[in-house]
């Protein structure tokens, strides 16, 4: 399923985990301008944090369901992330479109290749300003267990070396100027080429050191 750029905006959104972007896209969400504009919810088959409503963070459900919707193509995509299944569901999508929305997907980098062969979409990856710092924003959030933390670093480190597929790369140092770069290119519609990157090649070897 491939769409024209000019009939459809879709804009997947990843980072390592703690990287921001749920801040992020909701402050521009936030912004007057950026009306029109919905980002899809997620099915996940992982426990509901005590922060969480179902229908609004996620839709969580129990593996059986969702390997049934696997079975049934019903997601545009999906993929394992820690042990746990996340979705993207292809009627809520086409919904989306139809209604002449712009389209914000928060995925992995699983999640953005695949969109990325179905539709015609724009690619946007976090970075954080180095490792230390996002390990001190996964410990200051207090969300999982030091082996957890641990393992998301990790993880981490394969997400940013997979960056290079990325239409646009966004340093996420300070949040104002982070989210300035990410309102230029969902609202202000600027184009890869004329996007000014506040990172460089040598940043994103030292994030894999």
């Amino acid at each position: 399923m491939i769409m024209d750029k000019q009939n459809i905006n879709i804009f997947v959104i990843s980072s390592p985990s703690g990287g921001g972007k749920t801040s992020l896209i909701k402050r521009l969400l936030d912004d007057p301008r950026s009306e029109g504009t919905v980002l899809t919810i997620s099915h996940t088959t992982r426990e509901k944090r005590l922060n969480e409503k179902d229908g609004v963070d996620y839709y969580f459900t129990d593996k059986k369901s969702f390997e049934d919707k696997i079975k049934n193509n019903d997601f545009l995509e999906h993929a394992t992330v820690f042990d746990n299944y996340y979705g993207t569901s292809q009627e809520t999508v086409n919904e989306f479109i139809n209604q002449g929305k712009t389209i914000i997907l928060e995925l992995d980098w699983q999640g953005a290749m695949q969109v990325k062969s179905r539709i015609d979409c724009y690619l946007i990856f976090l970075l954080p300003p180095s490792i230390n710092d996002l390990k001190k924003r996964l410990i200051e959030r207090n969300l999982d267990e030091h082996e957890i933390i641990e393992k998301r670093l990790n993880e981490a480190k394969s997400e940013i070396s997979n960056s290079e597929i990325y239409d646009f790369l966004i340093l996420n140092d300070k949040f104002e100027m982070a989210l300035k770069d990410l309102k230029s290119i969902i609202i202000d519609r600027c184009d890869p080429k004329d996007f000014i990157e506040r990172i460089t090649s040598s940043h994103v070897k030292k994030l894999l050191e």
